[in-house]
């Protein structure tokens, strides 16, 4: 399995704390793996393996637990006296009354309860009115670049860093990839099946009936258009101008099932004069680069939504919540916000030419607060500050957690 430290130390502060872990994101993310990986971590530290219980909600032999008295019925079977009980239930929401299920597991006060789910309806919807603030969420994301890193390390790789990222930008960072890395065909044959089954099912459900060539039409927009502000008007003419003809509250619903899938993530500006949150503008990230390779050939997006949308993952791992930043007419790339403040963050792929250099850091020095400010860039340049302002290269920066 590939180590992946960040989830696994996460849950391990959260143990044992009277709350239901969820862990969110799109399917083949390595949800799962990570719970395997925090099963395996408690046998060595010494916890029964009888007293850690797997339900997989996907597996054809347990698709009886999917009715909530028989899932019920199954983990009370696995309590032990005396014992705290782990119970890992992945893709919860395929359970009929899943909260309910997990709300009596609590008042049982016999066991640590662990849910995976890859809608994110399962919490807004079902555990959020349930449970009331008795679960905590752990969104779960494909690997980061330093993950993906270190899996090849570990596996003898003789790639340098540099073209493991150029491979990282194009194959993305889906756990089971890397099992298909040394044969491009397999690796494709993959990742679209990924896309036509899992993506696809899931937001076929969420949306209980769909058009699929409409379905892939604003997929191919949206994966082209990484880091361009997208609107339901403005997908609503691109594609009726192509000949699918649809309207803006069809697009609407077809976006909000995509951002429930997890498949994308929909990214609000905030207002930094005002502290708001605006309606206009939003911008759509990829949870997976790997999957443009199905539905835009060798075709692509451009190099710097390319790496908006690794920053934009990665800021996701590290901060509580990420925004795009406005700041009167000039716009951040991202504001990070956590208990210490906000942090802002600039991305351009080269700053060499001066002039490049101060569009870049013009957004950067118009916030005059203390909180960190950061340019990432590709340019191979040793951390150097701008009058305070810290300028990175990308890769060390993905590097350095």
């Amino acid at each position: 399995m590939i180590e992946r430290p960040h989830y696994l130390n996460r849950l391990r502060r959260l143990a044992n704390n009277g709350l239901v872990k969820v862990l969110t994101g799109m399917r083949r993310a390595g949800k799962s793996g990570i719970l395997r990986l925090f099963a395996q971590d408690l046998m060595e530290r010494g916890t029964d393996p009888n007293d850690i219980v797997r339900v997989d909600l996907e597996n054809i032999d347990q698709l009886q637990l999917r009715e909530p008295h028989e899932l019920l019925g199954y983990v009370r079977s696995r309590y032990q006296h005396a014992h705290t009980c782990y119970v890992m239930i992945d893709e919860a929401q395929e359970a009929e009354g899943i909260a309910e299920v997990a709300y009596t597991l609590l008042e049982d006060g016999c066991c640590d309860l662990y849910l995976t789910g890859s809608h994110a309806r399962l919490v807004e919807q079902k555990l959020a009115r349930a449970l009331a603030g008795r679960f905590v969420e752990v969104p779960v994301f494909p690997l980061s670049f330093a993950e993906y890193h270190n899996a090849h390390a570990a596996r003898g790789s003789s790639s340098s860093t540099a073209n493991l990222f150029q491979r990282y930008l194009t194959h993305g960072g889906l756990p089971c990839s890397m099992a298909f890395e040394e044969d491009e065909h397999a690796l494709y044959d993959y990742l679209g099946g990924v896309y036509h089954t899992v993506l696809r099912l899931d937001v076929a459900a969420l949306l209980g009936k769909e058009d699929p060539l409409l379905l892939d039409g604003i997929i191919r927009q949206l994966m082209h258009g990484l880091g361009e502000p997208i609107s339901a008007n403005g997908l609503s003419k691109t594609l009726s101008a192509s000949g699918r003809s649809c309207s803006d509250d069809t697009v609407a619903r077809y976006l909000d099932a995509l951002g429930d899938s997890q498949a994308f993530y929909r990214v609000r500006r905030f207002d930094l004069r005002t502290h708001t949150l605006l309606k206009t503008q939003e911008k759509y990230y990829a949870a997976d680069l790997g999957l443009r390779a199905p539905v835009l050939g060798t075709q692509g997006a451009s190099i710097a939504g390319t790496l908006q949308n690794v920053v934009y993952l990665e800021l996701r791992r590290r901060y509580g919540e990420v925004h795009l930043g406005k700041h009167y007419t000039r716009t951040l790339s991202f504001v990070a916000m956590d208990a210490h403040g906000p942090a802002y963050f600039q991305v351009a792929p080269s700053v060499l030419d001066p002039q490049a250099l101060n569009g870049a850091l013009a957004p950067l020095r118009a916030e005059r607060d203390n909180y960190p400010k950061t340019l990432l860039t590709l340019d191979e340049v040793d951390t150097r500050s701008h009058e305070g302002i810290l300028q990175h290269n990308i890769i060390d920066w993905l590097l350095n957690t």
